[in-house]
Order: structure tokens, then sequence, then C-alpha cells
């Protein structure tokens, strides 16, 4: 087993040589291309450690005849647990009231209850109805925007508009998608109550940092905690850097230690699975499985 030479994503460009002879990969959110797959005849299953494939071209994958799996289910609760403790973060300002007591300050910070506020949930998968059911515990209203679902127990089903409007806190947990790329930007954030705070465990992808520093820089956003990013790791350039009110983790969510070891063995046992003729792998592509060209019948 070859490990990573570094953290952070890798450019097709730079997969290609470090998959040169390897036949199965635990991938992070680095990118799996048509060329990729291309330049590396010899790869036959890439398997996700964690639940987000948008940075894998699955339909360029399964013409290849590789075949993805992911780990659904492994991080739920982890990042459930953390886009919560954002939110309490954020909203009671518990980082900037650390960082006084240790520079010698006692400093009395003021931010808004959390309890019996409404909750906006972009999204509503798994990890939406997670934070969903912690928001029960603190009698928050809670509402969801999600296209793709009929009904939400826990939460209200609303437009994206209504929620945006109507929401104390807005955590996002949907897919990266050509629909949902930028979708919390210059219009969106118009939308959003300057008494409101933006929470992102989701994916980095979802929201337009300019627009999100602009806001935050004219009082237009109470304040926001994100844990993911557009470039991973954060460039020490990068504007939300300095942003106000603006509070930074380096994409972790996911990485409560039981969660993180969940996630590894299946990662791993997707493989294994796949590669002695198992059921069980969590395969996002099915369709490659009778396909002609399955690189898994060259074993």
């Amino acid at each position: 087993m070859t490990p990573s030479p570094r953290p952070g994503a890798y450019a097709a460009d730079e997969l290609i040589p470090l998959l040169d002879g390897i036949d199965a990969v635990i991938a992070a959110v680095d990118a799996y291309t048509a060329s990729v797959f291309a330049a590396c005849p010899r790869l036959k299953i890439v398997s996700r450690w964690g639940i987000g494939i948008d940075s894998i071209d699955l339909d360029a994958a399964t013409a290849a005849g590789v075949v993805v799996c992911n780990t659904p289910g492994t991080t739920t609760e982890a990042v459930a647990d953390y886009a919560f403790a954002l939110l309490l973060a954020a909203a009671r300002r518990i980082v900037e009231g650390e960082a006084a007591v240790r520079a010698g300050l006692w400093s009395e910070l003021t931010g808004p209850l959390v309890h019996g506020k409404t909750l906006g949930l972009v999204g509503y998968g798994q990890i939406g109805a997670a934070v969903a059911r912690r928001a029960a515990g603190f009698a928050m209203r809670v509402l969801a925007y999600d296209p793709y679902r009929t009904t939400a127990d826990g939460a209200e089903l609303v437009s994206l508009e209504h929620l945006l409007a109507e929401s104390d806190f807005v955590s996002l947990h949907a897919a990266v998608t050509p629909e949902t790329r930028g979708l919390i930007g210059t219009a969106a954030l118009s939308l959003i109550k300057p008494s409101a705070y933006l929470i992102n465990t989701g994916r980095g992808a979802l929201i337009d940092d300019r627009a999100l520093c602009r806001a935050l820089r004219e009082g237009r956003l109470a304040g926001a905690a994100l844990d993911v990013f557009g470039r991973e790791p954060l460039p020490p350039d990068d504007p939300l850097r300095d942003a106000p009110r603006c509070l930074l983790t380096p994409h972790t969510a996911y990485n409560a230690t039981e969660a993180a070891v969940a996630t590894s063995t299946m990662a791993a046992d997707n493989i294994l699975k796949l590669w002695r003729g198992q059921p069980g792998a969590a395969v996002c592509n099915p369709a490659v499985l009778a396909a002609v060209n399955l690189r898994l019948k060259e074993i």
C-alpha cells in the first residue's frame, strides 16, 4: 500500500504518475477524470473515503470500466455533531472568547440564543436529517430545502428563497452539482437576514467566496463558520482568512475517531469485496459491473 505524499486534493495531472502500476485506490477529493482513467489502464477500483463523489467523473469511470465506491453513512453523525458545534461556536463567539482569555483579557462577548430559533438546512439527506435531530433538542424550528425530496421527517420542506429569508442559521448539506455550484452567491446572500449565520460542512463549491466576504465586510451577515473550501488546504492569501466574523476549520467535520475508523474500514472492505467477487460493496456506478470492458475481469 502506497500512502498519499501530501495532504489536499490532487489535480488530474498530479494523480496520473501517482497511480502508475496501481490496481485500486482509496481516494480523497482528488480529480478522477477521463484523462486519469485513460492514462492509468491498470486502475480498476476507486474507493472513495467518504460519501461525496463530485470530484469523480462517474460517467468516464463507467465508460473506462472502472468501479467507483463510496462509504455512505460512516460519517453522518460526526458531521452532524460538528455542524451543530460550528453553529453554537459562531453564535456564542466561543473561539473569540477562548482567544481573549489566552491573551490576558476578560471580554464579555454577547451573541444570540440558539434555543427556539429557526434553522434552515440546504440539503436533507442523512446528514441534514441528523442535524435536524440535534436541533430538536434546542426547540428549533427546522426548514429544509431539497428538490429531490417530497417529505422530510423532522423538518418543513420549503423553497430555497423561503428558507433563506426565514432562517436564523443556514447550514449547507447539499452535494455539488452544476445546479448547486455557487448556490450561495450574491442573490442568495441578499435574501438572508443580517442577523443570520451561515454554516458549511458540505462542500466549499456551494458558496461564492467573494460574495460571502463582501456580505461579511458590509455587515449583511452576522457571521459564518466554514469547514470546507473551494481550494484545500486554504491558501495563505485566501480572502476568507481576513473576512470578519468568519470561523474557519480545516475540513475536519468527518474526523471523529470512530467515524474515521468506520470509513477507513469500509473503504478498504469495498475493494476487498470487489476483488473477491463478494457482494456488499457500496458501488456508485453499478452498471459498470456488467460492462464488457470491466477492468476487474483482468484480475
